[in-house]
């Protein structure tokens, strides 16, 4: 169209009839006024087009467009760093770019002859070609190696949110070593997933087995944004791979409709002959194996019962090396991982003989005193003397499952101590949510109603509880009354909540890692 206007503007200037210029062959005879309006297009021999040619400049033209597309995001942005300018838009710049190649194609334009005289010496299409293999080449390269594996915990510092006695979280923090657990991050794909399989291979090794011999491998998905057909594949064999061990693979932080989801349900990572476990998130997963080793620990609770029982109306549990009963060869087989637990939970109930059975004397004093020497035996000297006057000043209430004992913001009323059942506390925090469970011979809202601030969570009834409960009033009455065991009230449940905040204080720290 450039040519176009110069050749009209001449025309102009020199005053040069057009008929001149048909006569000298510079225009076209004008057409006849008889001939209809397409008749232009049957003049177009196209026997006469190279059509194989045509079809050799199709590659070129998708280059053309690929390179046109592709440096704008790439470019603009690095010549805004390059200058100093913040007010990028990208969109911006995409239609303006397109704006001017529209210009440019009615105009002329000398890039348009740069590219293509470039594209005849050095072929352009191959090159960009070798570019975009080369990109590849170096993201698989630079991705892998980045690791997978953004963390590994052992389930002896790692552990679930729930408040259980103390007897069962010591036997929890030491049965908590043939837990592992490692939480994986980013996009898994073919170069990031090998790690992931060597490292759970070296884990069960003959050697490394031997040495440490595990029971529950959590893969925490949390923070995976999604997985190849490869790395789905791979996760199937790791599954494969545990088996051969006995070794429940559980993957937490998953949503099976989800996209990662669903790409290990099509592999059949769910299907197999060894499921796999799914929780939604970590805290539940390390639940299901602490419940898991707690099934030990109440077998063995109930041998040793048993034997004692057998032996005498009540005697101590033995706490020498060698005596009493072994529960290896009672009610379990021989495994080293299970022989480990049975040992652990062993000597566990000998540490704390009110764990296998209530001592006689508990059994003729009426609750909540039982409860309150069972629930603080580990936070305070005194006996059952001491604790007795304030048995009077706590009230038996009953809550069916589904009702709810407060909610967040609430002033506090009462502080309770769990007989039966199970509660659960819901937190929810800028950061996110989380929960806790709250087993029976357990305290609950304590710190609130002790330091006289809103209710930090909001507690459910999952299972219909029986709880002794200290009203405000009566706090104040004991107080005055009885201050000595006011005094040892606040001090023990300064405790409970130190070891509550160490408990949560670890979990987070695991969530976060």
């Amino acid at each position: 169209m450039l040519v176009a206007a110069v050749f009209y503007i001449v025309k102009l200037i020199c005053r040069i009839p057009l008929d001149t210029l048909r006569d000298s062959g510079w225009v076209f005879a004008a057409p006849s006024s008889s001939n209809p309006w397409y008749h232009f297009y049957t003049l177009y021999d196209f026997s006469a087009v190279n059509w194989p040619a045509l079809a050799d400049t199709v590659p070129a033209m998708f280059a053309l467009t690929f390179f046109g597309v592709l440096h704008v995001p790439i470019n603009v942005p690095a010549l805004g760093i390059s200058t100093g300018e913040d007010n990028l838009n990208v969109d911006r710049e995409l239609i303006a770019h397109g704006i001017t190649n529209v210009l440019s194609g009615l105009a002329g334009s000398i890039q348009v002859v740069i590219i293509v005289v470039t594209m005849g010496a050095w072929d352009f299409v191959i090159g960009i070609f070798v570019g975009i293999v080369l990109a590849c080449v170096n993201f698989v390269v630079q991705t892998s190696r980045k690791s997978a594996i953004r963390a590994v915990y052992s389930g002896e510092f790692a552990g679930s949110t729930v408040r259980r006695p103390p007897v069962q979280q010591r036997f929890l923090r030491d049965a908590g070593r043939q837990t592992l657990i490692i939480k994986l991050s980013g996009f898994l794909f073919f170069g990031t997933i090998v790690k992931v399989e060597n490292t759970v291979r070296g884990l069960i090794e003959d050697e490394a087995f031997s040495r440490r011999p595990i029971r529950f491998l959590v893969l925490d998905f949390s923070r995976v944004n999604g997985l190849d057909f490869s790395a789905a594949e791979a996760l199937t064999r790791i599954n494969r791979i545990l088996a051969k061990r006995n070794v429940q693979a559980i993957i937490s932080g998953l949503d099976v409709e989800g996209d990662v989801g669903r790409s290990l349900q099509n592999v059949g990572l769910f299907e197999d002959a060894n499921p796999v476990q799914i929780f939604e998130d970590l805290n539940s997963a390390l639940e299901f194996c602490e419940n898991e080793y707690l099934k030990i620990f109440y077998n063995g609770k109930e041998a040793l019962s048993k034997r004692i029982n057998e032996r005498a109306q009540f005697v101590d549990v033995p706490t020498g090396q060698g005596q009493g009963p072994t529960l290896a060869t009672d009610t379990f087989g021989n495994s080293p991982r299970r022989h480990y637990l049975q040992q652990l939970a062993l000597n566990t109930l000998q540490e704390d003989e009110t764990a296998v059975r209530i001592p006689p004397k508990w059994m003729t004093y009426r609750q909540p005193l039982p409860l309150l020497l069972q629930m603080f035996r580990d936070m305070t000297s005194k006996n059952e003397d001491f604790w007795f006057p304030a048995c009077s000043y706590f009230t038996r209430e009953t809550y069916p499952a589904g009702c709810i004992l407060y909610h967040e913001g609430d002033q506090p009323t009462k502080f309770y101590l769990l007989e039966s059942g199970m509660l659960r506390a819901e937190y929810e925090m800028p950061q996110g949510r989380y929960s806790e469970l709250i087993v029976a011979g357990r305290p609950c809202g304590e710190l609130p109603f002790f330091g006289g601030t809103p209710r930090t969570a909001t507690v459910k009834v999952e299972q219909d509880c029986v709880a002794w409960c200290l009203g405000t009033e009566k706090w104040e009455e004991l107080k005055a009354r009885e201050p000595e065991i006011a005094q040892e009230l606040l001090m023990v449940t300064l405790k409970l909540t130190a070891e509550r905040m160490d408990s949560i204080t670890s979990h987070v720290l695991t969530v976060a890692g």
